[in-house]
């Protein structure tokens, strides 16, 4: 993406510089290892950082190219791949999952466990492939709802263990229930990962062929995928946790996840590793209307759908706690009201976030482009550091 001066798109350089100092506090009071920040108008980059270390011990500078695990920002591309399929006829957003993954069809609906016996009742409908991409299937991770019996069925299922492939989690996630009626509510779950499996299914490639020639070869994401080469892995950042006496400390994958060799599990929810430069090509496609700079992926209508509100008002908002000002789209939140939200971005922004804290969003109504890139996997002390950073993106727009 090209460059240009802040000033040419409506942006203060002065007050983009108060971006690198908020950063540069928050490495070096050791909350944050490293951040790469970046913001794009009408498909320019205004501004471009990095603070601090890929890797703290070795003092190896975050850098541009530096590659990042994105977790959960993998989902808006795995949905983005399915509507690549949907625009071409291959399903319909309401077709029930279980037409082309056999393995899903009739999964009970887990009401309860009566001396220790699961007490299971036939769904009301069954989950349709609108209700993988908008989190409303019945599925859960095993993690976000407590230590309820349905949370830990899912739990000691493993379904994301590298060693399995999609169509073996597909198997051993047929064998569980439902923990609610499809759309009647939001969770978090495995929901994008079988959204994967129904990629190959209805393309006949692996999810990671696909994503390799349907998206990151047209968008030029030339260091984007579910493993870093050999060649790269020098250029691969360190993940970091909180230490137990303050500061950071490096830790594993979650999940056993090695990412400097393609394993079997190729997670559309949360497998892929990248650049900010290359995400911002991304997410600039999405800014555009599914076109970059003359590739077309998507129909500009089908972006608009992908970042409409997809949750019903029975369905009741999503996240935890739960997002005031938000709706739910495919793949992606969806800000519906910025006073609530107390954002300020504009109506219509949209964008998703990951595990270590890397989060992007598309405005349409003020033709910008922000992702924000850093590896520590904890909760964030009360503002994460990304809504923080989108702040002072916007603080900084003058025009």
């Amino acid at each position: 993406m090209e460059r240009a001066t802040p000033e040419s798109l409506g942006f203060s350089s002065e007050r983009l510089a108060r971006i690198g100092a908020v950063m540069r506090r928050h490495v070096d009071e050791g909350r944050l290892p490293g951040t790469a920040t970046l913001i794009a108008r009408r498909g320019r980059v205004v501004h471009l950082e990095t603070t601090g270390w890929a890797d703290v011990e070795a003092r190896r500078p975050l850098q541009a190219d530096s590659i990042l695990r994105i977790y959960s920002m993998t989902k808006p591309i795995t949905v983005v791949a399915a509507l690549l399929l949907w625009e071409e006829g291959c399903f319909q957003l309401d077709d029930p999952i279980g037409a082309y993954l056999p393995e899903l069809s009739g999964m009970p609906v887990l009401q309860g466990v009566e001396r220790g016996v699961p007490k299971l009742v036939p769904a009301s409908r069954p989950p349709t492939i609108r209700h993988l991409m908008m989190h409303a299937s019945g599925m859960t991770y095993g993690a976000f709802e407590g230590d309820g019996p349905g949370e830990r069925m899912y739990a000691e299922a493993e379904l994301l263990r590298p060693d399995r492939t999609l169509a073996d989690m597909v198997s051993a996630l047929g064998r569980l229930p439902l923990l609610f009626d499809p759309g009647s509510r939001w969770l978090y779950s495995v929901s994008i990962d079988v959204l994967g499996r129904l990629i190959e299914v209805v393309s006949g490639r692996s999810l990671d062929e696909f994503l390799r020639e349907r998206v990151f070869g047209p968008l030029g994401m030339v260091d984007t995928g579910f493993a870093t080469p050999a060649a790269a892995v020098a250029r691969l950042a360190r993940l970091y946790g909180p230490a137990e006496r303050g500061g950071l400390t490096p830790i594993a994958a979650p999940c056993r996840r090695d990412f400097t060799r393609l394993e079997p599990m190729c997670s559309g929810g949360g497998g892929l590793v990248g650049t900010i430069l290359d995400y911002a090509r991304f997410a600039q496609m999405l800014l555009a209307g599914g076109d970059l700079h003359g590739t077309r992926l998507l129909a500009p209508r089908t972006v608009a759908l992908m970042a409409s509100n997809h949750l019903p008002p029975e369905a009741g908002p999503y996240g935890y706690p739960p997002h005031a000002g938000h709706g739910f789209g495919l793949g992606v939140r969806v800000l519906r009201d910025p006073g609530l939200a107390g954002q300020l971005d504009g109506v219509g922004s949209f964008g998703w976030s990951g595990l270590a804290n890397t989060d992007f969003w598309v405005d349409p109504a003020n033709e910008v482009v922000g992702v924000f890139m850093t590896q520590l996997v904890a909760p964030p002390p009360g503002v994460s550091m990304a809504q923080q950073f989108r702040q002072l993106a916007y603080q900084a727009m003058v025009g």
